[in-house]
């Protein structure tokens, strides 16, 4: 029997409030999109509230036209600071993050908030969040179709319990527990590792992460190659820092990178038949084993 979301200790009204968050930079690009997108979700936004981290681009401007809160750094603070800085104005019973450039399909809040209210009492009180997937975009040049083949944000086609961590593009929590935590780590400075490590610091405070496939963001994200190298690199060795400050293994990430470097390749070059993608397969592997390499060496 699913727990009716009103008698839980979430929210004592008949709908739980859903405040938007979004931290941006320098995405004049995508945010009018990202924005009208919120404005037109089937279950409507308690309230958004975007975060410009000192962009050098006309972001705030294209912000400011719309009736959302924006909230501006004098200076880049990074993602992970940024959600924090939108954190502490919220007033939702549930967080959403979505990043500037990933517009939220129109029903992505009232899929998350159908996924809460399905969660059964005995589990609800260690729930801390739910979060989605974002589909690719671009996949029109070789880096872009290795990121949306080899680097993708989601955990599946089905629903999962208890995965390890809540893609930072498209992730909901109960804003209660995410205070209590004390919102992201703001000593990550980049899109990468932060999400892990909030990941790993829930879950070693005994609560869960759910994953609802049908909670979708299109991702306008576009790559060159290297630009798809400094991601994977940024990627990697803050992931490694993640669980390390958290006691994890990290040898996990140098074993998951071997594993990768074979079944990537072998399924590029035997599966895809796609020569230039299994080539792209190897330079990525030596960019990931250096980041990690170069993480294992900080102290």
């Amino acid at each position: 029997m699913a727990a009716d979301i009103r008698n839980s200790q979430f929210a004592t009204r008949n709908s739980p409030q859903v405040s938007v968050l979004v931290p941006c930079y320098n995405q004049a690009r995508h945010i009018e999109g990202v924005i009208r997108a919120v404005l037109e979700q089937t279950h409507p936004a308690h309230e958004i509230i975007i975060v410009d981290d000192a962009s050098t681009d006309e972001s705030a401007r294209v912000i400011g036209g719309f009736p959302v809160t924006l909230l501006q750094h004098e200076r880049n603070l990074g993602p992970a600071a940024a959600r924090n800085t939108a954190l502490e104005v919220s007033t939702g019973d549930v967080v959403l993050y979505i990043d500037a450039d990933a517009c939220p399909q129109p029903d992505l809040i009232e899929t998350l908030l159908r996924a809460y209210s399905a969660v059964d009492a005995q589990t609800f009180p260690s729930l801390a969040g739910i979060g989605g997937r974002g589909i690719e975009l671009h996949r029109e040049n070789l880096p872009d179709r290795w990121r949306a083949l080899h680097a993708r944000q989601d955990f599946g086609e089905t629903y999962r319990k208890n995965v390890p961590f809540l893609f930072g593009l498209c992730a909901s929590y109960r804003r209660s527990v995410l205070e209590k935590m004390g919102g992201f780590d703001a000593s990550f400075p980049l899109n990468a590792g932060e999400d892990f490590e909030l990941g790993y610091r829930l879950r070693r405070a005994g609560y869960e992460l759910h994953y609802e496939p049908h909670a979708v963001v299109e991702h306008h994200h576009a790559d060159t190659e290297k630009s798809l190298m400094r991601n994977q690199s940024n990627w990697y060795y803050w992931s490694y820092i993640a669980k390390r400050k958290n006691h994890a293994h990290p040898w996990t990430l140098w074993a998951g990178t071997l594993r990768r470097l074979f079944t990537d390749t072998l399924g590029d070059l035997f599966l895809r038949q796609d020569w230039e993608l299994a080539r792209l397969d190897l330079v990525i592997f030596r960019v990931k084993m250096n980041a990690l390499y170069n993480a294992a060496q900080q102290k």
